[in-house]
């Protein structure tokens, strides 16, 4: 029962922190700017129970994985066929930083330029704003691996898929979880952002509408939603994997 009320205790003070301060916003801001927890968690339930919750939730989870999932195949094979070929890392490190500080917003205003706008706008979004972290990742933990091992290995003529397997994704595992966590902590914000920008679904879409509508109660929950929805994916995936990289990276040192 300790270990369950320790485990519980953030989250409870987290949310009364919270409550407290949308109260004292509704007492200097009156409730028309800030409508009080009962009506925001009324307009929640609302959209939960209607299905709409769920739906637009499910149209920005599924941008975000799409655009994260193509990031990473892309900036994993770029990543290490430029980690093999030092001359082109150096070739290609600026064009990886500027892309890398490039804010989400050109790529949503070039994308809707390009193609409109719809799903492919936080799909591409996220795409620019992740690829550039996962390749350079990836491209830099090869640059560390023991190249006496690939000598030997292509010396005794092992073939290249097992070297791959057992010795080359084994070596930027640590490097590219700790990368691949950055770019899901980044991922979701672009998808959203991408949304209220250039979208007509998704959560950062109905943020948009209820701002234009000044519907006040729906924009609260709305936001609301997209703040769960980061920490569930800080508390469930992002920091077990930054963890596990970490553990992985001092085990490599000890070994070392």
């Amino acid at each position: 029962m300790t270990a369950l009320f320790r485990a519980v205790a953030p989250y409870l003070a987290s949310a009364l922190i919270f409550a407290g301060a949308a109260h004292l916003a509704g007492a200097f801001l009156g409730p028309e700017l800030a409508p009080p927890p009962g009506a925001v968690l009324a307009a929640l339930l609302e959209i939960t129970v209607s299905g709409e919750l769920f739906r637009e939730l499910g149209a920005t989870v599924a941008r975000a994985l799409a655009g994260l999932l193509l990031a990473n195949a892309a900036g994993v094979a770029l990543g290490l066929a430029a980690g093999f070929i030092p001359g082109a890392l150096r070739l290609v490190s600026p064009l990886a930083a500027a892309l890398q500080s490039c804010p989400p917003v050109v790529w949503i205003s070039l994308v809707m330029v390009w193609a409109g706008t719809g799903t492919v706008v936080p799909v591409s979004a996220v795409f620019a704003a992740t690829l550039p972290l996962l390749f350079s990742a990836t491209a830099q933990s090869v640059m560390g691996l023991d190249r006496r091992i690939l000598a030997m290995s292509r010396l005794y003529g092992v073939p290249k898929a097992r070297v791959l397997c057992r010795f080359v994704l084994p070596g930027i595992f640590p490097h590219w979880s700790a990368a691949f966590s950055t770019a899901l902590a980044t991922g979701w914000k672009a998808a959203a952002v991408a949304e209220f920008i250039g979208s007509r679904q998704g959560i950062g879409a109905k943020i948009f509408w209820s701002y234009h509508k000044l519907d006040m109660e729906g924009l609260y929950a709305w936001a609301l939603t997209l703040t769960v929805l980061g920490v569930i994916l800080e508390c469930g995936l992002i920091m077990p994997l930054r963890r596990k990289a970490a553990s992985l990276a001092v085990r490599g040192a000890e070994d070392a």
